[in-house]
């Protein structure tokens, strides 16, 4: 597979979710959000879609069957994370409501993906810097 501009944001996106899902508990402060959803599943729920969204959107010229791929990847990230997160003796704890997170987040970016793309050129044209990267 051929690195172009466009991985780079989806690669960075990746990088940003496995460290910060790995770094040790006690470098984030506690806080409280009293909700139906807790801001920490908010956060995963985001985390996934967005990496489901720019990895599709690097790879346009792929169809359906990317996006099977693309999609059993995200999940079996969120799940893998979650499990080295139980066994780091960093404060760090497995939880399964993440993956759960993790897993709609990634359905999320599998079902507004489409859109985004349809609605791609007209980004392009109002947020210039999506061109080099999106051509």
């Amino acid at each position: 597979m051929r690195l172009y501009r466009s991985h780079i944001p989806a690669i960075l996106w990746t990088l940003a979710i496995s460290s910060s899902c790995l770094v040790p508990a006690s470098s984030f402060k506690r806080f409280s959000f009293d909700s139906i959803l807790e801001l920490d599943k908010i956060i995963h729920f985001i985390m996934y879609a967005g990496f489901f969204i720019l990895w599709r959107l690097s790879a346009d010229k792929w169809k359906s069957k990317y996006s099977v791929i693309l999609l059993f990847t995200a999940i079996l990230l969120g799940i893998g994370i979650e499990v080295i997160q139980g066994e780091m003796k960093y404060g760090r704890t497995y939880d399964e409501a993440d993956m759960v997170a993790n897993t709609i987040g990634a359905f999320l970016g599998l079902l507004i993906s489409p859109f985004i793309i349809s609605r791609l050129p007209l980004i392009k044209k109002y947020l210039p810097f999506m061109v080099k990267p999106y051509r």
